[in-house]
């Protein structure tokens, strides 16, 4: 959304300036959201078609790429994705500054304790979201990962459950049961992603279920 509206003002003659917390372009959806996940997911449909071909079914079995190797072709992904977006703000004239930025008043921010100060007639607020952490979740537990911190896992897990059934918990889900993992995806509501047609919902649960996900609906965790 920032990148969006920094483009768009830059392009109607706006003079524009981006605070970005990170070293690097991008914000959470290339670094840690959509680009990540949609990385990870297509490597996986690409190994469960090679696994699922008849001629080369047993040579997938004794080669199945593991998680940190499928997230090495997403790291490949999220770096193009990070100097094709540098490139747009170079070329839009648009000046990135690295650091956090704090308001003076209605018009000035000053990044960090020792600036430097900037001035604007306006500002854009677009800092992203974050994974939503219960207080009765122990996040440092090192078997317990949110949607983050799945991203720096080392190892391929045998057995994955999924607390939440929304778009990332369900795209998870499938990247977990597409690599083999035994995957219980547990669902507050009655049917998967009910902001969908009751057909996509529909074919979502048949795909999950066809890649060893078992959906578990109108449950949450006690504890």
């Amino acid at each position: 959304a920032g990148e969006s509206a920094a483009m768009n003002a830059a392009k109607k003659g706006r003079r524009v300036a981006v605070v970005s917390d990170r070293e690097e372009v991008g914000g959470n959806c290339t670094h840690l959201g959509t680009i990540p996940s949609k990385a990870l997911r297509q490597s996986v449909k690409l190994v469960m078609q090679f696994s699922s071909n008849p001629l080369l079914k047993e040579f997938a079995t004794l080669h199945k790429p593991s998680f940190p190797q499928i997230m090495q072709h997403a790291n490949r992904v999220i770096d193009e994705q990070v100097h094709v977006r540098s490139r747009y703000y170079q070329k839009n004239g648009i000046d990135v500054i690295h650091g956090l930025a704090a308001f003076e008043d209605a018009h000035t921010v000053k990044l960090g304790s020792r600036g430097p100060v900037l001035t604007a007639d306006y500002f854009i607020i677009a800092t992203g979201s974050r994974p939503y952490r219960p207080d009765t979740v122990d996040f440092k537990h090192p078997r317990i990962f949110d949607s983050d911190t799945i991203l720096n896992l080392d190892h391929s897990p045998r057995k994955v459950t999924v607390i939440g059934a929304g778009v990332i918990g369900c795209e998870y889900a499938s990247i977990f049961g597409g690599l083999g993992a035994k995957v219980e995806l547990i669902n507050p509501a009655e049917t998967l992603l009910s902001f969908l047609d009751w057909e996509i919902s529909d074919a979502l649960s048949y795909h999950l279920r066809d890649a060893g996900v078992r959906s578990r609906h109108n449950e949450e965790y006690e504890k």
